[in-house]
């Protein structure tokens, strides 16, 4: 006697309602364009190669022209198909003879056109989220730019550490942006290459041109290897590591401003329009825009992370753990990290700076005694670990005092470390604890003096030059690709 589960038919109840019908509205939402992309450059193809005559070749174009998408999307998953792809040759199959329409099959697998078709989609995610990175390292620049005087103390493990300027710290922040910019373009070109031709995993005894299908579809070229076109999961785990760097960046960052947003830092304040009150405490201007910015970049770095953990081990083959279940995630993981850049970039944007608040603590705290101690160095010719404790013990000195380092606090510490005192006069002692002279005597590459962060500056304006020229150019080589596609799909139509 047949058990229940011997006879059920597919698909069962409980894989229908747990899988079948989320994975299908997924790829509703994700991959409809990108599936009708490739039914006609696969079409066309197979055409060229005269694989299919020019009969089934109109036929199957003008099936493909004639696809309802309202009416798909609108679509339920009833259990009458198993997927998107079923449900497309089902659609095709009545507007035109089914055994034309079936052709549009020949010499492809639902392998490879799943894995090309999870590239058309992340690779305008990844442009999307490379504009906003550019965005963001537009508003450091131009912040940077108005501010290469503007003194700031830095800070290490928290504490205040050396003077700075908020050039500088700009700068640090939009040469990361920068950094990230190339990471996910380098992930981006290595993702854009077709794998439709690989077949199951092995390609094909038809005559097929796969670089036809890459240049309809705008790819660069087609992959190479079919295995590695199927098997490969790098196209994904590499951009969502680019993505990853790109949130630990951007956490950081916000952290930093919103720390500056407290009351007790009162660096930064945000307009109205990034702000929200409480309904409680009349007086509250809570700086929202930041806490979001960090909520939904964790978010979207626990979704990168989740992925590349999901398929860390599982088998290189064709399989569904990097498949329908899981691109979900990937979408929803560069769409978060596209929020919270692109809402990173709009608030500081609209923020205002408290310059003379900064400028106040990079004075404070003795944070310019390093300074002081490197002009021991050069004219009392001792060595540093000796000049560094004769500051050292200044420092303690003065507070204890209640003051600043004063000549006599210096020469008293002179003596107890050694023995004599130091040849600085009054004035030589001004300067080397005066912020603006430690800034400005950093003319080292990649210091903080004016002039090394103007050039700095200027080295990074041609950067952003070549990334925008790389993001136009890249762009519109999608558009071109589409445009071809389009142009070429109404030639062949004319003609029948």
């Amino acid at each position: 006697m047949q058990t229940k589960e011997e006879t059920e038919k597919f698909p069962a109840e409980t894989y229908k309602k747990n899988v079948l019908a989320d994975c299908f509205a997924d790829a509703k939402e994700h991959f409809l364009d990108a599936y009708h992309q490739v039914d006609l450059a696969h079409a066309v193809m197979l055409f060229e190669q005269e694989i299919i005559t020019g009969g089934e070749l109109a036929a199957i174009l003008n099936a493909l022209v004639q696809l309802d998408f309202d009416a798909i999307r609108s679509r339920q998953y009833d259990g009458s198909f198993e997927d998107l792809f079923y449900l497309l040759q089902q659609e095709i199959a009545k507007l035109c003879d089914p055994d034309t329409a079936g052709k549009l099959h020949t010499a492809r697998s639902r392998n490879d056109i799943d894995v090309t078709i999870y590239r058309l989609h992340l690779r305008e995610d990844t442009l999307t989220l490379i504009r906003s990175a550019m965005d963001l390292r537009q508003v450091f620049l131009d912040l940077a730019s108005r501010n290469h005087e503007t003194l700031i103390p830095a800070y290490t493990h928290t504490q205040p550490a050396q003077p700075s300027t908020m050039a500088h710290f700009l700068l640090a922040m939009a040469e990361n942006v920068g950094r990230d910019i190339r990471r996910l373009q380098h992930a981006f070109e290595n993702m854009n290459h077709c794998p439709l031709g690989a077949g199951a995993i092995t390609t094909t005894g038809f005559p097929i041109d796969r670089g036809r299908v890459a240049e309809l579809l705008g790819f660069s070229s087609p992959t190479v290897n079919s295995y590695g076109s199927i098997a490969s999961v790098d196209y994904f785990t590499e951009t969502l590591g680019a993505v990853s760097a790109l949130l630990v960046n951007t956490g950081k960052f916000a952290q930093e401003f919103l720390l500056m947003a407290m009351m007790e830092f009162n660096a930064i304040r945000l307009p109205d329009g990034y702000v929200q009150g409480s309904s409680i405490m009349p007086q509250k201007r809570n700086p929202v825009a930041l806490e979001h910015i960090r909520a939904i970049g964790s978010k979207a770095l626990g979704q990168a992370l989740g992925v590349i953990t999901a398929v860390h081990n599982t088998p290189f083959g064709d399989i569904n753990d990097v498949e329908d279940d899981l691109q979900p995630l990937i979408y929803s993981a560069m769409r978060d990290a596209d929020r919270a850049v692109a809402l990173f970039a709009g608030t500081l944007r609209s923020a205002t700076f408290n310059f003379d608040v900064l400028k106040k603590r990079a004075g404070e705290n003795f944070i310019a005694v390093t300074e002081l101690a490197d002009v021991i160095v050069r004219k009392e010719n001792l060595p540093f670990r000796l000049s560094h404790k004769i500051v050292g013990i200044s420092v303690r000195s003065a507070i204890d005092a209640g003051s600043g380092i004063t000549h006599e606090i210096l020469q008293n510490a002179a003596h107890e470390v050694i023995g004599r005192p130091l040849g600085l006069s009054d004035d030589e002692l001004a300067a080397a604890i005066s912020p603006e002279n430690f800034v400005n005597v950093r003319t080292i590459f990649g210091g903080t003096a004016p002039a090394e962060t103007r050039r700095a500056l200027s080295v990074e304006r041609e950067l952003e030059v070549e990334d925008d020229t790389w993001y136009v150019s890249t762009l519109d080589g999608l558009r071109l690709a589409r445009q071809n596609l389009d142009r070429t799909v109404k030639k062949y139509l004319a003609r029948n």
